[in-house]
């Protein structure tokens, strides 16, 4: 599930220099957005759908950050 999502979230940054840093911010951080979600949720599904519209927003933006 990871993997694919990632390539989802690469395939829209603006620049391929950021991947690596990209790839670094969602290793460290994908986990701990699913918990959240899934404890405010409290429902895997939904955890999820908010994991994919957290990451894809952050790589939409990630060259303003």
């Amino acid at each position: 599930m990871w993997a694919k999502m990632l390539a989802m979230y690469l395939a829209v940054l603006d620049d391929r220099s950021s991947e690596e840093q990209f790839i670094d911010v969602y290793n460290t951080y994908k986990r701990l957005v699913y918990h959240t979600a899934y404890k405010i949720m409290g429902d895997s599904y939904l955890a999820e759908d908010v994991l994919q519209e957290f990451f894809l927003y952050v790589a939409k933006n990630f060259s303003k950050i």
